[in-house]
């Protein structure tokens, strides 16, 4: 404890030496009181709009600094290849490739699982020595060691490196391992702190880039305005594109600069619809006036501050572009004079998962491929089979549908990229690297203080803070099934707060279960009710089940004193907004989970402040909370 304090003692007298530039509220090692306990969007974005970027004065970079104690970035540096090379490289491997070598590098194929016995029949490799794929994307849950094996062992074999992409939104770490599980990025927008934003983005290109994983299919840029939307919700910054835009800018930037590939996502915008994707075909709303003072902002913002490498296109319709339903991957009008031409987008882009219900529901897979590379989207995430999907550009080449001149200027972006990254100079990742990552959990200090940085209280009560003289109840409930990491953060919380008594309900609690839990409070001085409320794609809905929404409001309305605290979705609160105490930190991260505890016992006070509005508290609602200290 005395080395972490002494640490966020650098970090704010860094943050001050950079002259406040960053607007985060921070002193030599003790908080600054709040202003006002209530912003309005037009007040957040006065105070936290930087006069400087981050990393563009020796204080800034400083402060960034400072929030890495425990790597030695000498060692983990990585220079940005000079455009003369990169420019080199770049035409002379695309003047030695085929017709079929092009039509390779515009897929991105799922990582297959390796074998413990490797069959003969090796999927991955078949794909990059006969097809010569573009790349693959990662899966999140293989062990550190098994993608950096893999990896290796595929860009050794490739003739063009590889792109290998991961979802990496809240960082590249699990519970189970030394690397970061970070925050969500609904948590950085209540900090208001881009520095943290771009904390984020240098921590997670350097645990990727030592995994071998060299594009991040990250950050998510919408704006969630829509309290329904049951995908987006905690995965984006808030409500707000300007404070969207300058976090996603900062994280953009600062990852870039450390030697990975950002992607935008999901372009024009996925945050104000109540339908996933995953399942069918949304629509955004609006005139183009309105699309581009919101949806279009952060992408403004981002792309005249950073230049992010790709953009993920969305399968969603867009009325006041295309008359007729028309998902935006396929919108000529979307990708090409809005993106390229409007906002000057000149990277490459990429759709989302092309097997999603919102295109499988209504074109074949190879009107898929064809459609969204004709509408001008360069690269094709995972069409399921890759010879198929070979063969359908092939056809569509044969019949017209396709211009071969487009095809090679998709694949030009495509090989800059590559050279942007780095991948001409050293495509395979160094073990060294990984090894030293793993040998200790180095990102610790940065994802407490987010999390500390980000908890909200709403509404406070005397039962705060909880003490040894309380007997507290401790009821846990979670929307998601046998979830390791759910069941990792129940049990930290649960050795943290040391509640008299606990119960643990499931998303279709029995009557046992519930008749256990109401046991447990009736026994107890005050109900700790702690909601893990997880995005689940293609269920439709982001908040509790019928069943599990029955016995919560039954517990509030007990007549104890309950202190309610979601992990994850905080537009829940609304319907519960009777309990006495409310206390969001936007998902389940043991940081996250060690810094409610420490609100919820005093040790620390609630300093985040709401990126949303969550009915009836407005947007930069957040009390102080109370601290004993």
């Amino acid at each position: 404890m005395k080395q972490f304090r002494h640490t966020w003692f650098r970090y704010g007298c860094a943050l001050v030496m950079a002259g406040g530039l960053l607007a985060v509220g921070v002193g030599c090692g003790r908080a600054a009181p709040r202003e006002s306990q209530q912003q309005t969007p037009a007040q957040d974005t006065a105070q936290a709009e930087p006069t400087s970027t981050p990393a563009e004065t020796p204080a800034v970079s400083a402060a960034l600094d400072a929030l890495f104690p425990d790597h030695d970035l000498a060692t983990l540096a990585w220079h940005q290849p000079d455009s003369a090379s990169a420019a080199q490289w770049t035409d002379s491997v695309l003047a030695s490739l085929s017709l079929d070598q092009k039509i390779g590098q515009l897929f991105i194929i799922h990582l297959p699982r390796p074998n413990r016995r490797r069959n003969s029949a090796d999927a991955a490799l078949e794909a990059v020595q006969t097809y010569g794929v573009g790349g693959f994307l990662t899966p999140r849950l293989l062990p550190p060691q098994t993608v950096l094996a893999e990896t290796r062992r595929l860009q050794e074999a490739a003739a063009v490196p590889l792109f290998f992409a991961a979802d990496y939104e809240r960082g590249v770490g699990r519970f189970t391992n030394a690397l970061t599980e970070l925050p969500s990025n609904m948590a950085l927008g209540a900090t208001r702190d881009t520095l943290l934003a771009a904390a984020a983005g240098r921590l997670t290109a350097l645990e990727s880039r030592a995994l071998g994983v060299n594009l991040l299919l990250a950050p998510v840029v919408d704006v969630n305005n829509n309290p329904d939307n049951p995908i987006i919700n905690y995965r984006s910054y808030g409500e707000d594109p300007d404070l969207v835009g300058r976090m996603a800018a900062a994280f953009v930037r600062e990852a870039q600069r450390h030697g990975v590939l950002a992607t935008l996502k999901h372009f024009p915008g996925h945050g104000n619809t109540s339908v996933d994707s995953h399942t069918r075909m949304g629509v955004i709303d609006g005139d183009a006036e309105a699309l581009s003072r919101v949806e279009f902002q952060p992408y403004r913002q981002v792309l005249g501050r950073g230049r992010a490498a790709a953009v993920m296109s969305a399968h969603l319709w867009v009325p006041a572009f295309d008359e007729r339903p028309l998902p935006a991957t396929f919108s000529r009008r979307l990708l090409r004079d809005v993106l390229r031409d409007s906002l000057g987008f000149d990277g490459f882009i990429v759709t989302d998962d092309i097997r999603m219900g919102a295109l499988r529901n209504r074109y074949s897979a190879d009107e898929r491929i064809a459609r969204a590379l004709a509408a001008g989207t360069d690269v094709i995430l995972t069409p399921g089979s890759l010879p198929d999907a070979v063969e359908a550009v092939k056809t569509a080449l044969r019949r017209g549908d396709l211009d071969e001149a487009a095809l090679t200027r998709s694949v030009r972006r495509i090989l800059w990229a590559k050279a942007q990254a780095g991948l001409h100079r050293q495509p395979v990742a160094a073990e060294a690297t990984l090894a030293y990552l793993l040998r200790k959990p180095r990102g610790t200090f940065l994802a407490r203080t987010i999390a500390e940085r980000a908890v909200t209280l709403l509404k406070a009560d005397p039962v705060l803070p909880l003490g040894p003289a309380q007997r507290a109840a401790l009821v846990q409930l979670s929307n998601v099934e046998d979830s390791p990491s759910i069941e990792a953060a129940m049990d930290s919380l649960a050795a943290l707060l040391a509640p008299a008594g606990e119960a643990r309900l499931g998303k279709e609690p029995a009557r046992a279960d519930t008749a256990e839990a109401f046991r447990v409070a009736a026994e107890a001085d005050v109900v700790v009710l702690a909601l893990f409320l997880r995005l689940q794609s293609g269920r439709g809905k982001a908040g509790l089940f019928p069943r599990q929404e029955q016995f919560v409001r039954r517990l509030v309305d007990q007549g104890k004193p309950v202190v309610l605290v979601t992990f994850g979705n905080p537009y829940i609160i609304t319907a519960l907004a009777d309990a006495e105490v409310l206390l969001v930190a936007y998902e389940q991260s043991l940081a996250s989970v060690a810094a409610v505890a420490a609100v919820l016992q005093g040790r620390q006070a609630a300093r985040g402040t709401l990126p949303i509005a969550v009915d009836p508290y407005p947007f930069g609602f957040g009390l102080p909370g109370l601290d004993r200290e």
